[in-house]
């Protein structure tokens, strides 16, 4: 269909849908998908189309496994980070914050900690259980 095109679909005895196209949006998201806007019998609706032509690179961090490594306990935006490479750090002090859905988690030290490496920047989005750094 064409933007503003109208078409009818029977859908069975007595029953058609009146569908016009209005709006799809110009670019996929991450997961490859568009927007698709539409008027169904007069009532706006919009749905999420896979684009098989989008280009999509999606950027996946490790995971955290070991009792030695810290990851994000949900998915966000890292907007700070406390420690450094190398830093002593003491049990319930902040290691690094995440913000979802305009609201910061503040993850702290369950132990006293000695930080071996950052694996991950701030301003990174992450998923849950993404590995942000190791402890010795």
């Amino acid at each position: 269909m064409k933007s503003n095109e109208e078409i009818l679909v029977n859908i069975g005895t007595g029953k058609t849908l009146l569908i016009r196209l209005l709006y799809i949006s110009d670019h996929a998201d991450e997961n490859g998908n568009r927007t698709v806007f539409f008027r169904l019998n007069g009532q706006t609706r919009s749905i999420e189309v896979k684009d098989l032509k989008a280009k999509v690179e999606k950027i996946s961090h490790t995971k955290a496994k070991g009792d030695n490594q810290i990851g994000s306990p949900l998915q966000g935006r890292l907007t700070k980070i406390f420690v450094k490479e190398g830093d002593m750090v003491k049990k319930n002090a902040p290691l690094f914050t995440i913000e979802a859905m305009k609201m910061e988690t503040t993850i702290t030290a369950s132990a006293d900690i000695k930080v071996k490496k950052l694996h991950l920047n701030e301003a990174t989005m992450v998923e849950n259980e993404d590995l942000v750094l190791e402890k010795e």
